[in-house]
């Protein structure tokens, strides 16, 4: 496959010991999602569902899926399938998928696969905003195609359905299309994209069962392609999982909440393995700042917080690995803001430039 994009060789020294955050804001409206965005060391792409539930996380990363339906209890971001609806219209957007893949050494096969307006309202203006400031590198995301095929519930199927191996195939084509499709469209615009990978749902993952093994080798290929294209590929996974098998993927960039899953990512991958995954150009997003209970934010502090992450690094790294970590480490919120209030978005904000400033002083 022939490239679209180059990588700029030296991102980890442009990116590294800055700030960014996951995805998902509090905010009504587009400029001010810009706003805050722009806040960060590296501007992120924001998703404010709260504007419209199409911009949750599912439901923006499968827009175009026939079938996808939101649910119900639109705030909790959750969609379900028609199973009747997908049979019958599948076709369609397999033949979409087939004829842009066909050509994809064409720049423009994947332009239709762009986030519409109504899925990510600020991905234009996003981009507007980049090149008016001139900024040359920024981070976007795009649910994971192994979350997207666990956690996506099916409406009129058997019981005991497993889902149908041409939809998880779909599912992976799709989220590959729209992310080489946001990749072109920043490389062409002289933007360096970050794109993570938003895969929450891998706390699922069972290495004894053959259809995680085989999604597994076929998210390597995705991150794979996107890295050929020209894309900094990064994962985020909000839960504790198998890290081993999450660093064998092929990642620039492995982004975790710290709170959560350091500890436990540390003494499952050993010194070794994270020595060798940096030796190799991988670096670490730390969530560093907890998002998951808005009541326990007042209580935050940002020497706490910077004391016990170092604590857990240096019990568990050598000296050498641990100055690797620290001089090429980016930091984040743990996960996306869109269940807070902008109050608690700025918040969260004020504290993690407080334990970045930690870090860096």
């Amino acid at each position: 496959m022939k490239a679209i994009g180059n990588r700029n060789p030296d991102w980890t020294k442009v990116i590294a010991r800055r700030t960014t955050a996951i995805g998902s804001l509090p905010h009504h409206n587009i400029d001010t999602a810009l706003e805050y965005s722009f806040k960060f060391g590296v501007p992120f792409l924001p998703q404010i569902p709260i504007r419209n539930p199409s911009e949750f996380m599912i439901a923006q990363a499968l827009e175009g899926l026939p079938g996808l339906l939101l649910q119900d209890d639109q705030e909790s971001g959750g969609v379900c399938l028609d199973l009747n609806t997908w049979k019958a219209q599948s076709h369609i957007l397999e033949i979409k998928l087939k004829k842009a893949f066909d050509d994809i050494e064409n720049p423009e096969a994947f332009h239709s696969f762009e986030p519409s307006a109504i899925a990510s309202s600020c991905w234009k203006p996003f981009l507007w905003e980049l090149e008016e400031r001139n900024l040359k590198i920024a981070k976007i995301q795009i649910m994971g195609p192994l979350t997207g095929q666990w956690v996506l519930t099916v409406k009129n199927s058997p019981k005991d359905f497993e889902k149908d191996p041409n939809l998880t195939t779909q599912i992976f084509q799709l989220i590959l299309a729209k992310s080489l499709a946001m990749t072109r469209r920043m490389i062409s615009s002289g933007i360096q994209p970050i794109l993570y990978l938003d895969e929450p749902g891998f706390y699922l993952l069972n290495l004894k069962h053959p259809r995680h093994v085989l999604a597994l080798q076929e998210l390597k290929l995705v991150i794979q392609t996107l890295r050929r294209e020209g894309a900094i590929v990064g994962l985020h996974c909000c839960s504790n999982t198998v890290w081993e098998s999450v660093l064998e993927l092929g990642l620039d960039i492995l982004s975790i909440d710290t709170a959560l899953s350091l500890k436990s990512a540390l003494i499952s991958l050993q010194g070794e393995a994270i020595k060798t995954y940096l030796e190799k150009g991988g670096i670490f997003s730390f969530g560093i700042i907890p998002t998951g209970r808005p009541s326990s934010l007042p209580s935050l502090d940002s020497r706490n917080i910077t004391d016990q992450t170092l604590a857990v690094l240096v019990e568990h790294l050598d000296s050498a690995t641990l100055h690797l970590v620290l001089q090429s480490s980016f930091f984040t919120p743990a996960c996306g803001l869109g269940l807070h209030s902008n109050f608690e978005a700025e918040f969260i904000l004020e504290k993690l430039n407080e334990v970045y400033a930690c870090f860096t002083t």
